[in-house]
């Protein structure tokens, strides 16, 4: 095999790839044979026709199964041979030379992972938010348990601003008509629960009555402007909560393993101050990744971008499809998606880079390691996990996962990290996006 390279640009090259087709050929002599035995043409016996007919009727279409059930071989022998940087998408493949009795030439372009000019990475400064979970939080816990556990009554009573109200809701257009394929039955509309807006517009109403409401759409962030539906709401019954008393026979329901109340109390202050943290540290590491994504010089790959772009439109399509959706407008999706992709694909070709550098890499110790935690946090059987993350895809995810996680430690413990206490509210209550790309 001979192999040329040309680079094209900074993260493309061409490949010019010649191949002796021996090897080829005597496989086209075997398979013109086999079909030589196996014939039944029209004036012959069985397995009797000439080989030079089999030869004229079949070669050419042998001879291209064959040339395209070796060629990303070869094409992967050239790629070691030419001592390229890791693909990070399919390569274009034009055939130059085709022909029986001579080498097949072929030309393959390819992008690989391009150069990365890693910024400044450690040192850098990064708030960390701390929290302390007091009785008022793990309270607010406990009375949204008692809310999940009530007891639904009828009421004969107008709704009343703690009421619920079983009702169908009609969307209306701006002129109030009834808009034809948006009509809910049978939803359950807790008035205690709900916005004032609607709240006001529905307490005092009757079983048999119609009311039309504007309920607020739920906001993404506390910034965005209030956007209201029209509703047209039927009233079918009305009902009230009995509330259990919140005691140790109310703690033994909800969790009959741990000591009565206090032990629940205990149980829940454990777990929500567990999963503060947990918020808090991935915050933190978003906010040190935008920093370092940011002053980093890296154009990423159109191919590598539009192939990624694929994958997510493939996704979306899938759960549309299981879920009886309605069609999906691809193109918007990848309008949609392309600055997340490229952020993400950024990411992903700054952390190998920075895994190189500092010789990060994932041992058997660290899958051991993460394979007994799932293990253990999971319920599921050790070996089933192993075996599950035999294949080869599943093993790389995770792989790809303990490696980001180790970065995001190393670039912690170079940075400077501001430790703020901030009031359980306020963590809670800020915009998202200050968090995320």
């Amino acid at each position: 095999m001979k192999v040329e390279k040309e680079q094209l640009s900074t993260s493309q090259w061409a490949l010019t790839v010649e191949v002796d087709q021996t090897q080829a050929e005597a496989e086209l002599e075997s398979e013109l044979q086999r079909l030589q035995r196996e014939s039944n043409m029209p004036g012959f016996r069985k397995g009797k026709a000439p080989l030079s007919l089999i030869r004229q009727r079949f070669a050419k279409a042998l001879e291209v199964d064959i040339m395209r059930k070796h060629l990303f071989d070869y094409y992967d022998e050239a790629l070691k041979d030419a001592g390229l940087p890791e693909p990070v998408a399919p390569p274009e493949i034009e055939i130059i030379q085709f022909e029986t009795g001579q080498p097949l030439i072929f030309k393959a372009t390819v992008d690989v992972r391009p150069p990365v000019e890693l910024g400044n990475y450690e040192g850098l400064t990064v708030v960390h938010e701390r929290v302390e979970v007091g009785e008022a939080e793990v309270d607010q816990q406990i009375n949204r348990m008692r809310e999940d556990q009530a007891v639904l009554s009828d009421d004969d009573k107008p709704a009343g601003p703690d009421s619920l109200i079983e009702a169908d809701l009609q969307e209306l257009d701006a002129g109030m008509v009834p808009v034809i394929g948006h009509k809910r039955e049978g939803m359950m509309i807790d008035l205690s629960r709900g916005s004032d807006d609607l709240r006001n517009s529905l307490v005092g109403s009757r079983p048999g009555e119609v009311r039309n409401v504007m309920a607020p759409r739920l906001q993404n962030s506390p910034t965005e402007p209030k956007v209201f539906d029209r509703l047209q709401v039927t009233i079918k019954s009305i009902k009230h909560k009995e509330l259990p008393e919140i005691n140790d026979e109310f703690a033994k329901s909800l969790a009959p393993d741990l000591e009565g109340l206090s032990g629940l109390r205990q149980a829940l202050r454990k777990n929500l101050q567990a999963e503060i943290d947990a918020t808090s540290y991935q915050r933190m590491s978003h906010l040190l990744v935008h920093q370092i994504v940011d002053s980093t010089r890296l154009d990423v790959p159109e191919s590598m971008l539009n192939n990624y772009l694929g994958r997510i439109v493939s996704d979306v399509v899938k759960r549309a499809q299981s879920s009886g959706g309605p069609p999906v407008d691809e193109a918007l999706i990848r309008d949609r998606y392309r600055g997340n992709a490229l952020w993400d694909l950024r990411w992903y070709l700054i952390r190998k880079a920075m895994a190189d550098k500092e010789g990060l890499k994932i041992t058997e110790e660290d899958v051991s390691k993460e394979l007994e935690r799932m293990a253990a946090a999971s319920g599921k059987k050790l070996k089933t996990l192993q075996a599950l993350y035999s294949d080869e895809k599943k093993r790389d995810q995770m792989e790809d996962d303990l490696l980001e996680r180790k970065i995001l430690q190393y670039l912690i413990s170079k940075a400077r990290v501001i430790d703020r206490t901030v009031t359980y509210e306020e963590f809670f209550t800020k915009p998202e996006d200050e968090h995320q790309h």
